[in-house]
């Protein structure tokens, strides 16, 4: 067998270019695509599906107020029409991805420390939301139309840890994790609840919440942390030999972790992590598992791949499809790209060329609680709903 190193297969995923050389920190799929949000306030899409070029286009460039705040936190509606971002300064807005049009709600409650993570749950219009800034303190807020309704800011850890990431899950709680290695669930009662992690003691810094009340939390020594709420127990998952883990996301059955230097790691169906091939040394900041696949980092970074498809799926210049090992014909002798005289539109040379069709279609809406609590799409491996991780989450309170 020839030795050929991780670079000899074409990667699944690719670098695209894109109007911005900045930071990217956060990226969610919509109803109109893939949004991302980076320094300077800026906000990126790629609303075109790859049929225009240049795939990717400034939306703004200045953030919610016109002050180039930057935004860490982003998130979106349940239905994809609607995607909320928060930053600097206060800085905290909405941007309606269906009529293209920004709202602005910055500095809620004379509120004007940076916020570091949001989270959204419900339809456009009628959205929950949670928002965290750098001193631990975390503020509910509700949106009927567009009129907000602010709720009673908490602090979870009563000790001022930044809280690290949000999650809801669609049992109706929210979820955060903080940089001291807590974690805590939203009550109709209390507000918040401490809920692990147990002698985990190290940096949290992104959380995914599943049915069942299954969470998972990505954490800074190679590990994902399980949380079953049959037992109430975490139970560790490696991954790496201690490389942090910086953003992951859920999609069906699929898990897809980012680590240090723009590795990725993925794990189908509870079989073993196997690294792939990213074709990037940038540190990669998040990712959401959409249509496509989008991850994003560092010096404008940006890294897609088509859902449903391996590198080394697609179809033949005839027409037929191959999975690598062997052409699965279809009886016609004619193939898509072969006219009835014999001749062919494809390559002489004998080389296949095309590219399939992505086969996975939108995610599914997550369900709210009655109860006043905000639910969130979220997914655990081995379950079939799709979701999204990061920055997401739901309000426990009235």
């Amino acid at each position: 067998m020839w030795e050929l190193g991780p670079d000899a297969d074409d990667p699944e995923w690719h670098s695209v270019e894109v109007p911005f050389e900045k930071t990217l920190y956060e990226v969610v799929s919509t109803a109109e695509g893939p949004y991302a949000i980076g320094a300077g306030g800026t906000l990126l899409a790629n609303r075109h599906d790859g049929t225009q070029s240049p795939d990717w286009e400034v939306v703004l460039d200045d953030g919610p107020k016109t002050r180039d705040n930057q935004l860490r936190g982003l998130d979106v509606t349940d239905d994809g029409k609607r995607i909320w971002f928060a930053g600097s300064s206060g800085a905290l807005g909405c941007y309606d991805v269906v009529e293209r049009r920004k709202y602005d709600y910055s500095s809620p409650k004379e509120m004007t420390s940076t916020w570091e993570g949001l989270a959204v749950a419900g339809g456009r219009g009628s959205e929950k939301v949670l928002v965290a800034n750098g001193s631990g303190e975390i503020l509910p807020f509700s949106v009927d139309g567009f009129d907000e309704n602010w709720g009673v800011v908490h602090k979870p850890n009563h000790k001022g840890s930044k809280v690290a990431a949000l999650a809801a899950g669609p049992d109706g709680y929210g979820y955060a994790v903080d940089t001291s290695g807590n974690a805590f669930r939203t009550t109709a009662e209390e507000g918040w609840e401490q809920i692990g992690i147990v002698n985990a003691q190290v940096k949290f810094y992104d959380i995914f919440a599943g049915r069942n009340g299954r969470v998972y939390v990505a954490a800074g020594d190679g590990r994902i942390y399980r949380y079953d709420d049959s037992y109430r127990a975490w139970t560790p998952i490696g991954v790496t030999d201690g490389t942090a883990l910086r953003a992951f996301d859920v999609r069906g059955e699929q898990m897809v972790v980012l680590g240090n230097d723009g590795s990725i790691y993925q794990r189908d169906d509870e079989q073993r992590w196997q690294q792939v091939h990213s074709g990037t040394s940038n540190d990669l900041l998040d990712l959401s598992l959409g249509k496509p696949d989008v991850a994003v980092g560092k010096s404008g970074t940006v890294l897609q791949r088509p859902r449903g498809q391996t590198r080394h799926e697609g179809p033949s210049p005839d027409g037929d499809q191959y999975d690598g090992r062997g052409e699965y014909w279809d009886g016609d002798p004619a193939g898509a790209s072969e006219s009835t005289d014999g001749s062919s539109g494809g390559s002489t040379d004998g080389g296949s060329a095309g590219s399939g069709d992505s086969t996975d279609g939108s995610a599914s809406e997550s369900s709210s609680s009655t109860d006043g609590s905000a639910g969130g799409s979220g997914e655990s491996t081995g379950e079939t709903t799709a979701g999204t991780s990061g920055s997401s989450g739901g309000d426990g309170t009235n």
